[in-house]
């Protein structure tokens, strides 16, 4: 790279670049793009800046998810103040470990679970997969499912399929879409215990297998225990 003293104006353009933080020429390496280009300096800082930014905008998300989930009970239960140990644990876990909770609703879940002292594994690795919630007392995993999750069926199912595989024909895989947690999240672990109940008396009656109308009656079993009282 020649000095750039010697290059004219033209030259000194093609050759370097003008620092985003400090505006310093930084001499550029060969075909490096035209975008942001920093001295060292300037990077040293730039990517302690980045860094400070993530953290803390991961930690309002986080802040803001579990307020939504507060105001999501809000509108089912007036006597909020039972959740709140629990509102707080869940809190400090998800503060401490952002990763842990991806939506307001999985927030909900933890909560109900713990102030009913079931002990769960959060974002728990079963056959190459990361499940929202592993009760062993229930033998269940929970699987808090998106509004779209309903265009994933095959997939999930197969991902069902080789959680089973891994834990065993004992244990069975849960999903309780997010609009039921939004309708009452206080029926969560009668629904857990029903469900589990339901789909293991199913494989018995089908040589272990879920029959291809299972889906749609899991529906209406859903609503049915989701709809009396928490």
């Amino acid at each position: 790279m020649p000095d750039i003293e010697e290059l004219s104006i033209e030259d000194r353009e093609k050759h370097y670049f003008p620092c985003w933080g400090c505006d310093i020429p930084v001499p550029l390496l060969n075909n490096q793009p035209l975008l942001r280009v920093f001295c060292p300096d300037c990077k040293e800082k730039y990517e302690a800046e980045k860094e400070e930014t993530l953290k803390e905008y991961v930690r309002l998300k986080t802040l803001v998810m579990h307020e939504r989930a507060l105001r999501i009970l809000e509108k089912q239960e007036a006597k909020l103040f039972k959740y709140k140990d629990a509102a707080e644990a869940v809190l400090d876990f998800a503060l401490t470990d952002p990763q842990k909770f991806s939506s307001s609703h999985e927030m909900i879940a933890a909560m109900e679970l713990i102030r009913h002292n079931v002990k769960v594994k959060v974002q728990y690795k079963v056959a190459n997969h990361r499940v929202d919630f592993l009760i062993p007392k229930f033998k269940t995993v929970l699987e808090i499912d998106g509004y779209m999750h309903k265009y994933h069926k095959l997939k999930d199912s197969k991902r069902d399929i080789k959680i089973r595989q891994e834990l065993g024909e004992d244990w069975e895989v849960v999903r309780i879409p997010t609009k039921y947690i939004e309708q009452n999240a206080g029926a969560l672990i009668r629904a857990i215990k029903e469900l589990y109940k339901f789909k293991q008396q199913t494989r018995r009656k089908n040589n272990g297998l879920m029959p291809e109308w299972y889906s749609d009656r899991e529906k209406t079993y859903y609503e049915k225990v989701l709809s009396q009282e928490g």
